[in-house]
């Protein structure tokens, strides 16, 4: 059923509002006709008869123009005089007042004002008053106007009793259409609101995110800047010192060592933030072939064993032979470095510090392992420790960080498909732990050697 009257009127996004109304009352004053003709052939109202075939033809036509040529706005002006005359036609010549055309002055009153424009409205409203008050004062003052086409009394309550139901059938009929329009757009228009709602809800959302890395960023400028500072500081008074002072030979080793220790802290901590930058500003994107992990921690080590020397740490390294991963190397290299000099920097002097790696064939994994005994973490800390909390850090000689490298260590692992984790004991040390996915051996053959990254290279994305 709604099917075919949508086919009849037109479909909302097929016809505009006005016009598919028009097609509405056409279409009800069409059908109303149709059941006035054959009352009115059974009452022997020929002239009203004529009258209604007339507009029966009449409303075909414009309805018919306005489903399928878009003349609605003429069509509604049209049926609007025209069903005055009527009116008026049918009040003279079936009983007047005493007949059913005032009933159908309220019919067309309630179709025009519920259809045409809001501007056209006070036109039905003052016709509507002023031509019933016309026509009953005409029939007031000279009865003989009015023609009582009526043969008999049964006639005229025969003709009201069916009249009567016509009208309030069509009032409904088009009150209905008007009230379920209603509750559409009714329904449209919250839908749309929940729907902006939302959008709104995750711009604020998205606002707020925003907001708080921005607060992020510029507390992590501010505390670079600090801790860059004072090392550069610290490196420039010293080179000053061994420019201009004439010093002994064990104190200016010292100084140089000194120095060469806060320049590898200054660096890698400048590492880290370039890195962390640079995966902000052009993502991540590792390119994943079979790496050999042992030899990628040998060449670390290499890299950090001065500063273990410095402080006296002793560094174990228990490697499993002839294990591959699927990996980027420059990226496994980078958190390898960042565990091993997170390690050395909480470990006191004469401590120790371990590196294993172990295969583990029944998960397709290994797990590389680094671990020291040096002033440990809380439960909360070790939460916390791969989160990005930017704050300053100082290790067991004052040896500056800001919380990033481990952060950076978490999102590389991500996306090298791997997992890093950390256990600690407070006073007993820490172990970090990263999990990396086996490479399958039997593609071993159709790759090439594992890459090492070049060293400018690796610090440069550190």
């Amino acid at each position: 059923m709604r099917t075919s009257w949508q086919a009849l009127v037109g479909k909302p996004g097929e016809l505009p509002h006005e016009n598919r109304s028009f097609n509405v009352v056409s279409l009800y004053t069409i059908a109303l006709l149709a059941v006035l003709i054959p009352l009115d052939i059974y009452l022997g109202l020929w002239e009203i008869l004529v009258a209604l075939v007339v507009t029966e033809v009449m409303l075909i036509t414009m309805f018919s123009l306005s489903r399928y040529r878009g003349l609605h706005r003429m069509g509604l002006h049209v049926y609007a005089i025209y069903s005055y005359f009527l009116i008026i036609f049918t009040y003279l010549y079936n009983g007047g007042s005493a007949g059913p055309a005032l009933y159908f002055f309220l019919l067309t009153y309630q179709l025009l004002i519920a259809f045409t424009s809001i501007r056209l409205q006070w036109v039905w409203t003052v016709l509507h008053i002023l031509l019933p008050a016309g026509l009953l004062l005409i029939e007031y003052f000279h009865p003989a106007v009015v023609v009582a086409e009526y043969d008999a009394r049964s006639a005229r309550f025969f003709d009201l009793m069916t009249s009567f139901p016509i009208v309030v059938v069509c009032i409904f009929a088009a009150t209905s259409y008007l009230r379920k329009g209603y509750e559409r757009e009714r329904a449209a228009a919250e839908a749309h609101a929940k729907q902006i709602e939302s959008q709104n809800e995750r711009i604020r959302s998205q606002n707020q995110l925003l907001t708080e890395a921005n607060r992020e960023k510029i507390e992590l400028i501010s505390i670079l800047g600090h801790d860059l500072r004072n090392p550069l500081n610290a490196i420039t008074g010293t080179l000053e010192i061994l420019a201009t002072e004439d010093l002994p030979l064990d104190v200016r080793k010292k100084l140089k060592d000194d120095l060469l220790i806060a320049a590898r802290n200054t660096s890698d901590l400048l590492n880290n933030m370039l890195a962390w930058v640079s995966g902000q500003i052009k993502g991540i994107n590792p390119v994943l072939t079979w790496v050999a992990p042992g030899m990628v921690m040998e060449r670390v080590l290499a890299v950090q064993a001065f500063i273990a020397e410095k402080k006296g740490i002793t560094i174990q390294l228990n490697v499993e032979e002839g294990i591959n991963v699927l990996s980027d190397a420059e990226m496994l290299e980078v958190i390898i470095r960042n565990l091993v000099n997170n390690a050395l920097k909480f470990t006191p002097q004469n401590g120790t510090v371990s590196l294993s790696l172990m295969e583990d064939i029944a998960n397709k994994q290994c797990t590389i392992a680094v671990r020291d005994d040096g002033v440990g973490m809380t439960d909360e800390d070790v939460k916390q420790a791969f989160n990005g909390h930017i704050q300053s850090t100082y290790g067991t000689e004052s040896e500056k960080g800001i919380g990033l490298g481990l952060f950076l260590c978490r999102e590389l692992a991500l996306r090298l498909n791997g997992r890093i984790w950390a256990e600690s004991e407070l006073g007993r040390g820490s172990v970090f732990f990263l999990a990396l996915p086996l490479y399958d051996n039997g593609k071993q053959g159709d790759a090439a050697a594992p890459i090492l990254p070049e060293r400018d290279v690796a610090h440069a994305s550190g």
